[in-house]
């Protein structure tokens, strides 16, 4: 078995290793030497500055590895993605640097597809506001939808967006589908309509969003998108907050343009404006980017962003490389 005893593996993600401690033992069973942020908190970009420094590879949450960050990484060979998005790490300064990006985009799609599902419902059947009347002792009948026969567009259909379509054909929903590249062999097992993104807006009931963060999708829904959709659609954001122009969102649920929004990322001053605009309170559910976050995919990210960077030394075919 081959050994790596001098190589230096830095963990960032909190919740690396929380569920089993299979991933550490991978780890250490390379003869890696781990450093393990035991913070409770993101690092910073100053501190990354600091800690890249003589580290060979990078198991990376959320932290910044942008090019001021990457630029001290003197000895950096591999980073291992922590889950799917990539957008906090300087792709262009790695590819032309020679480092490795891999992430593990197979290892959380159900459970952010199940979130994307509970939204539907919660909305649907008025689940928020049915619990807090209930709670203050309102006797009365809370009225919602059934989903069977409703139209879902899904944007950006990748593992997460597919997972959702299987899950959403389960329910007899319609579902149309966006993405720059078409998989007809998926559509035509699950009964999935591609569509321009234009039409996607103006006829989904639900849009659910599943699309990285980048120069062409940033700000990809704005006023004039929620000026096309349906007055009863509700927007379901998993992906990246940076896709949804979100004073625009506010403005169109205060204007009743759309009937609501669920929010798995989002500014956090968006808090404080929903929190003054009390009309859009039951309109908009928010929840603290826990859509990745179930036991099962905590384990699986751990263990495949443990075994990518094994890969990677070990010469390996990297079966999810970014770059």
């Amino acid at each position: 078995m081959k050994r790596w005893i001098l190589l230096k593996i830095l963990i960032t993600p909190r919740s690396f290793a929380s569920i089993s401690k299979e991933p550490i033992e991978i780890l250490k069973s390379k003869g890696f030497e781990l450093l393990i942020n035991d913070t409770g908190e993101n690092y910073s970009e100053t501190q990354m500055m600091r800690l890249i420094k003589d580290v060979d590879g990078v198991i990376i949450g959320t932290d910044p590895l942008n090019e001021n960050v990457l630029k001290e990484a003197n000895k950096l060979k591999v980073i291992s993605k922590y889950g799917v998005g990539t957008d906090n790490i300087d792709l262009d300064y790695a590819k032309n640097n020679n480092i490795t990006v891999t992430n593990t985009p197979s290892a959380n799609s159900r459970s952010v597809a199940e979130l994307v599902i509970t939204y539907i419902f919660a909305h649907s059947r008025r689940i928020i506001e049915a619990d807090k009347k209930t709670k203050e002792k309102y006797q009365g009948k809370i009225v919602g939808n059934t989903v069977n026969g409703r139209t879902i567009g899904i944007l950006g259909l990748g593992k997460i967006g597919k997972s959702v379509a299987r899950m959403a054909k389960g329910l007899n929903m319609n579902v149309l589908a966006c993405d720059i590249n078409e998989d007809d062999q998926f559509a035509d097992r699950y009964n999935v309509k591609y569509v321009d993104f234009v039409n996607l807006i103006k006829e989904s009931d639900f849009i659910s969003c599943h699309l990285p963060l980048n120069s062409k999708t940033e700000n990809m829904i704005s006023s004039k998108e929620f000026n096309m959709m349906k007055t009863d659609a509700i927007l379901i954001n998993t992906a990246r907050s940076g896709v949804i122009n979100e004073n625009d969102l506010i403005e169109a649920l205060i204007n009743d343009k759309i009937r609501g929004a669920a929010l798995d990322v989002f500014n956090e001053k968006l808090i404080d404006i929903i929190n003054d605009n009390p009309k859009i309170n039951n309109k908009i559910i928010l929840s603290p980017h826990m859509g990745a976050h179930t036991d099962e995919a905590v384990d699986k990210m751990g263990v495949q962003s443990a075994e990518n960077l094994i890969d990677f030394f070990e010469n390996k075919t990297l079966n999810s490389q970014v770059v």
